[in-house]
């Protein structure tokens, strides 16, 4: 436990072994998350008093401002026991870093009273924006937003200007008064997320309320004067598109740990033990292997980005091709392995609760979220290897 400015910050293994402690919680109250269609008020609260969504939080806002890693992590552990509670932490959460890279104001606008206030998404242009005055009069409809009863501002995508393409995409903040939450999460995976569609009907939103994408791609945002730190130099497009990413990888932990649980007393319809299985030994050790690779390329990767904002340089924009690459795939690597861990499991994975199949059906559900659908961003990779360029701004 470190202090600055007056706050107690935790030291990364203290959030990791309190993210570990309230696994057995989040498992209990998995059925209920389910039927509730949301994380129950009692998840969201923990997640506060444990400091979780304080760790992308500026320190001058009472966060801890620590390394995303740490962040995503904390993620995972979450994700080993209950995918859809992760799932929501870690978009609502993330937003807590994306917020300080607004305009002050509109952080003082969202903390100003009450800096533990969290802000729900969905970044699909779907908003339609009409200049009036110092900013734009706004309507549209967006689904997915995860956590959306739990928020009290709400992160919007529009496309100010249609002749100019992305240049003019952005976020928009929108409060709590001036849209409608419509329950229409009725789904097969993540069904604790509360995912819910988000309806806009002519508010006004102030130039300060927006954020471009080009300016979060360039790393040039309005918050960065107010909030220099290197968390806040980091590119949009590496640390929002981890946070979808990494719910699907500690999950696919989970269902490891849950499998071999099982094979450890199982014993098939023709009297073989799992445990004596060469089969299900060597799907251990691969699937093993498997996760802790894909962890060392994100620790490798960050640590590349944390150097390069550390010292004020420029984080390469190959290296930003390339890892954009590679966390795109983390998706589709834990559904072809849950699938294995699933197929393994026998007869017995398609009785309902069986939390193998549970947490299978909750990564797949994640590969149709955008971030996560890898082949433009192999195209990219490709691309860059071969001297071309790109214009993608989720880099």
């Amino acid at each position: 436990m470190s202090k600055k400015n007056d706050i107690s910050i935790p030291s990364a293994d203290e959030l990791y072994k309190k993210a570990k402690k309230l696994q057995p919680a989040l498992l209990k109250r998995a059925e209920q998350t389910a039927e509730l269609r949301r994380l129950p008020d009692e998840t969201i609260q923990d997640f506060k008093d444990l400091g979780f969504f304080k760790i992308l939080q500026p320190i001058r806002w009472g966060g801890y401002e620590m390394d995303p890693v740490v962040f995503y992590k904390v993620t995972s552990i979450l994700a080993e026991a209950c995918m859809s509670s992760a799932w929501v932490f870690s978009i609502v959460a993330v937003h807590n870093w994306q917020i300080s890279v607004f305009d002050e104001q509109a952080q003082q606008d969202v903390w100003g009273e009450d800096n533990s206030v969290l802000i729900s998404s969905s970044y699909a242009p779907k908003g339609i924006a009409k200049p009036e005055g110092d900013g734009y009069r706004v309507s549209g409809e967006w689904d997915w937003s995860s956590g959306s009863d739990h928020c009290n501002w709400f992160f919007g995508g529009a496309v100010l200007d249609p002749s100019v393409g992305f240049d003019s995409f952005v976020t928009l903040l929108i409060p709590r008064d001036d849209y409608e939450i419509i329950d229409n999460w009725h789904v097969y995976g993540l069904k604790g997320t509360g995912s819910k569609r988000i309806k806009v009907d002519g508010a006004f939103v102030p130039n300060y309320r927006i954020h471009y994408l080009k300016d979060a791609f360039l790393t040039n945002s309005p918050g960065n004067k107010t909030n220099p730190g290197p968390l806040y130099k980091f590119p949009f497009g590496q640390v929002f598109t981890h946070s979808v990413a990494i719910p699907a990888l500690g999950a696919y932990k989970g269902a490891l740990d849950c499998f071999i649980e099982g094979a450890r007393s199982r014993v098939s319809s023709f009297g073989v033990e799992a445990k004596t299985n060469p089969l299900t030994s060597t799907l251990i050790s691969e699937i093993t292997l498997e996760i802790d690779e894909m962890w060392n390329t994100v620790e490798a990767n960050f640590k590349v980005m944390q150097n390069a904002v550390n010292t004020s340089k420029e984080i390469d924009i190959n290296d930003r091709i390339k890892f954009r690459y590679q966390v795109g795939v983390i998706n589709d690597r834990c559904v072809a392995g849950a699938l294995r861990l699933v197929k393994a499991s026998g007869g017995s994975s398609v009785f309902l609760g069986h939390e193998v199949m549970n947490k299978f059906i909750d990564i797949m559900t994640t590969q149709v979220h955008v971030a996560n659908i890898s082949d433009p961003f192999a195209i990219d990779y490709g691309l860059s290897v071969l001297g071309g360029e790109t214009e993608n701004l989720m880099l």
